[in-house]
């Protein structure tokens, strides 16, 4: 058996480090052979901010390349991560030669609330494209519990998989639990305004905990086409322990990690790319033992149980209350950071996912 992964998004990026590079390594284990066809990293399409750069002939071009490599593999099965214009090739070569094919979703990439013609048919190109994919496939793979029920409706056999985390990787130690400053930490791209919403809304919470104590620090990792739209709100607070550092590459966030005290994963509002979100950065802070503070919505409601590996807030008000007692309290992070790896390590490991994913394969593919 060969599984070949097919993504728009190069390594950098997490949806194709963690959902292909990763999962390939995983199954590979188990002898099934593996391949990554990384339009970014394999063929040197732009991805991530530079993606909107590329006019479409460009793209129809990267499609007839990749069309090209897949066709000659007839027996491999296409794990196609999300729906985008890479997804052209392999469903074309999939009509051409009749491949199996995987769809995998961790994001919300279609329109928040098309329209439906005759209650069927949606406005949303990449809704319909989307949902017919599904159908085709021999199983679908959904990263969150809001992305499982959308693939259900289309296709009863579909794995709910996190993306999890790399544990040998994100594997932590008990240095740098300095507590003469206590750094809460967000870290993520900045290519949605939906990002920007959020961090704002860990800003204000922030800042109003700042007037009482004068040792905590909010630092945000992270780049992309909305960076501005930060700097600018940052700068309305005139705080100097509010520290915008930029983009970190994905092997040293591990060690970053280390230096912060506390994870912050604000959910400002309820909106279909909130809710389908697999929450990356929230299994890499728990991975390293690091109590972490959630919104009450989207997929960390069905990760953390309150109170024990993490705190989980429903309101802004609790936000800032939860925030104030892991500042006080270093007895509470230390033990909620150690039942977080314990969660991590028994349910959203690499090698545990990975080994459903091979599951699922063995018996449908």
């Amino acid at each position: 058996m060969k599984v070949i992964f097919v993504t728009r998004e190069g390594y950098n990026l997490p949806g194709a480090r963690i959902r292909c590079y990763n999962f390939a390594k995983e199954i590979a284990k188990y002898g099934i052979e593996t391949e990554v066809l990384s339009f970014s990293d394999t063929l040197g399409a732009l991805d991530g901010e530079r993606e909107s750069q590329m006019p479409l002939m460009q793209k129809i071009k990267y499609n007839y390349s990749a069309l090209q490599k897949l066709k000659s593999d007839k027996e491999a099965i296409f794990y196609l991560q999300r729906f985008n214009y890479h997804s052209f090739a392999p469903f074309l070569a999939h009509l051409f030669n009749k491949n199996k094919i995987i769809l995998d979703l961790d994001d919300w990439e279609i329109r928040e609330n098309p329209r439906y013609y005759f209650k069927i048919y949606p406005s949303s190109k990449a809704h319909y494209f989307t949902r017919e994919i599904a159908k085709r496939s021999i199983f679908c793979v959904a990263a969150s519990r809001f992305l499982e029920r959308f693939l259900l409706k289309y296709n009863k056999m579909t794995l709910y998989l996190p993306s999890g985390v790399d544990t040998e990787l994100f594997n932590f130690s008990d240095n740098g639990r300095d507590r003469g400053k206590i750094v809460f930490s967000w870290i993520g791209t900045l290519h949605k305004r939906e990002y920007i919403e959020n961090i704002k809304f860990a800003l204000e919470c922030f800042s109003i905990l700042r007037k009482k104590y004068s040792q905590i620090i909010f630092e945000i990792r992270g780049d992309g086409i909305y960076k501005n739209d930060l700097i600018k709100i940052i700068k309305n607070y005139n705080d100097q322990n509010i520290v915008l550092k930029g983009w970190i590459h994905p092997n040293e966030i591990s060690v970053y990690l280390e230096s912060i005290h506390i994870g912050l994963f604000p959910i400002a509002r309820y909106t279909k790319f909130n809710l389908a979100k697999s929450p990356t950065k929230l299994f890499e802070y728990m991975a390293m033992a690091k109590p972490t503070i959630s919104s009450f919505i989207g997929e960390p409601v069905h990760i953390i149980q309150d109170g024990d590996n993490g705190l989980l807030a429903k309101t802004k008000e609790e936000f800032i209350e939860k925030m104030q007692n892991l500042i006080e309290d270093s007895n509470l992070c230390q033990h909620m950071g150690y039942k977080a790896r314990e969660t991590i390590e028994n349910k959203y490991s690499l090698n545990v996912l990975g080994r459903q994913l091979y599951e699922i394969l063995r018996h449908n593919a």
